[in-house]
């Protein structure tokens, strides 16, 4: 039993990161499991619990934070990540809420994420050499965000607390994802 590989369950809508974080973690000795939405998850079939999870907080058609809530539901000692491209205090706050270990922002390197699986204390940055006012741009996607956290991802829901029409709010968040 100690001879067997951490297994880690990936889930990433980005079929080259996904693919590629399967790859190096296998390298590692990890047992890895992939899926890219909570159905995928739901029809996973493991041999035993996984030990570890990262987990995309956006994903193609859906929000990663239910995956979270999932997960530690049916595997209360696995460990996860989650991953985003622009993190926001709510949606970190958020993520611990529903069970998530570690929350970090995009890109990340490998080793890094590693640490961070196995580790409890947060994630070390590089101290900022000068201080900054986050934009008015920056607290509208995090207010955005943080209403779409407590909507479940809804986006209809969401356009109506923010006041705004439905398409509205979708180009907005469009406009959050890079291309």
């Amino acid at each position: 039993m100690e001879n067997e590989k951490p297994s880690l369950l990936v889930i990433e809508d980005d079929r080259k990161f996904q693919d590629t974080l399967k790859i190096e973690f296998e390298e590692r000795g990890y047992e890895v499991t992939t899926a890219a939405s909570l159905e995928e998850v739901r029809n996973l079939s493991p041999s035993r619990p996984f030990r570890f999870a990262t987990v995309d907080l956006r994903l193609e058609t859906e929000f990663g934070l239910p995956i979270v809530e999932y997960l530690i539901s049916l595997y209360p000692e696995c460990r996860i990540v989650v991953l985003t491209g622009y993190g926001s205090i709510a949606t970190a706050v958020e993520a611990m809420r529903r069970g998530a270990s570690q929350y970090i922002t995009k890109p990340i390197q490998v080793d890094k994420l590693e640490r961070l699986l196995w580790t409890d204390s947060p994630p070390t940055e590089e101290p900022e050499t000068s201080l900054t006012v986050p934009s008015l741009a920056r607290h509208e996607r995090e207010y955005i965000e943080w209403v779409l956290v407590q909507t479940n991802g809804n986006i209809t829901e969401a356009a109506r607390r923010l006041g705004i029409h439905r398409q509205s709010l979708q180009r907005k968040i469009r406009k959050f994802i890079p291309k």
